[in-house]
C-alpha cells in the first residue's frame, strides 16, 4: 500500500529499495486497455502501487567515486504503512564510521499535515529534523537525495507520453515526462524535471532521467534484478549515476540481500528514542 510516486524506490528509494523502489502489484492490462491510458493514468497507477502493509530488509549501499573507489555501507530498513500514515526507518550498521546511524521519515496521507523526518547521528548523540529545504541534498553522501527517499507527491507534477513504446532490458515500456508543477516544487527537490520508462505489465518504472536543478548535472537511476517477493514486484538494485557535462562523477548503488513483506513490527521502531537507543 503505497501512496505517491517515488523516483527510486532507495524503491521509495524499494524499503529503501520500497522506501526508494517503484513497486507494485496491479493486474497486467489488455493491449485496449494500455491504449487508452493517457501520461496522468499511468503515473496515477504507478502511485498507488502496492508494496505491502510492512517490510523489512537486510542492504548494501555502494559509493563510487570518480576514480571508481567503493565505499559499501551496511543497512536495514523498515517500513509501515496504515491510511493515515507511512512511516519508514533506515538504520545503517556498518563501517564503524556509520554504524548506529539512523533516518527515520512520516508520510502523512492527510496532505494538510506536513510530512516529517529525521536523522540520528551518534556522534552527535542527537537526533537533528530535517527541514524540508534540505531535501534536495544528499542522503548519507550518496547520490539518491532526501526528496529521493521521502518521495514526492503525484500532484506536484505535470506528465507527458514521451514515447508509447521503448524496451528496456526487452521489456516493453512507457516514456513519461514529469515536470514540476511551481517552483516549490524545483526548490523542495533540486530536479527540473525527469523522463521515466514504466513498464507495461506491472507500472514498475525501471529508468529515470533526471535533470538536476543545480551543477548542470543529470541523474540516471535505474531499478533491475526485478522479481515477485511475497506477491510484491520488488526491484533488488537501484542505481543512481551523476554526470556533469556529460562526464561521469560519481554513483550510488542500493543492493537488497533480503526482504519480507506484511510481517508485524513493533510500534516503538519508528520513534525517536528507538533512533537513540538502537534496535
Amino acid at each position: 500500500m503505497l501512496k505517491r510516486y517515488k523516483f527510486c524506490s532507495l524503491e521509495r528509494l524499494a524499503t529503501l529499495c520500497v522506501i526508494l523502489v517503484n513497486i507494485l502489484c496491479l493486474p497486467t492490462l489488455s493491449a485496449d486497455e494500455g491504449q487508452t491510458l493517457n501520461a496522468a493514468d499511468i503515473m496515477l497507477k504507478v502511485d498507488q502501487r502496492y508494496s505491502g502493509d510492512t517490510s523489512q530488509a537486510t542492504s548494501v549501499l555502494v559509493l563510487v567515486d570518480k576514480r571508481q573507489r567503493q565505499r559499501v555501507r551496511d543497512l536495514e530498513m523498515y517500513r509501515v504503512e496504515t491510511k493515515e500514515v507511512e512511516k519508514a526507518l533506515i538504520v545503517f550498521r556498518s563501517p564503524a564510521d556509520v554504524e548506529g546511524t539512523s533516518y527515520l521519515s512520516y508520510e502523512w496521507s492527510d496532505p494538510a499535515i506536513a510530512d516529517d523526518s529525521w536523522l540520528y547521528l551518534p556522534a552527535l548523540q542527537k537526533v537533528k529534523r530535517v527541514a524540508s529545504s534540505e531535501e534536495s541534498g544528499a542522503f548519507m553522501g550518496s547520490d539518491f537525495s532526501y526528496a529521493d527517499i521521502n518521495g514526492t507527491d503525484y500532484e506536484d507534477y505535470r506528465y507527458k507520453i514521451e514515447a508509447v513504446s521503448e524496451l528496456v532490458d526487452g521489456v516493453d515500456c512507457w516514456v513519461i515526462s514529469s515536470i514540476p508543477v511551481s517552483e516549490d516544487v524545483i526548490d523542495k527537490t533540486g530536479y527540473i524535471s525527469s523522463k521515466s520508462w514504466v513498464r507495461k505489465d506491472n507500472f514498475v518504472v525501471v529508468k529515470a532521467i533526471i535533470d538536476v536543478k543545480k551543477g548542470k548535472q543529470t541523474k540516471y537511476f535505474s531499478a533491475t534484478d526485478i522479481e515477485k517477493i511475497d506477491g510484491v514486484w520488488t526491484a533488488k538494485t537501484l542505481q543512481m549515476v551523476t554526470v556533469r557535462r556529460g562526464e561521469k562523477q560519481h554513483s550510488s548503488v542500493f543492493k537488497i540481500n533480503e526482504i519480507v513483506y506484511n510481517k508485524p513490527l513493533p510500534a516503538n521502531f519508528f520513534d525517536a528514542q528507538a533512533m537513540q537507543r538502537g534496535l
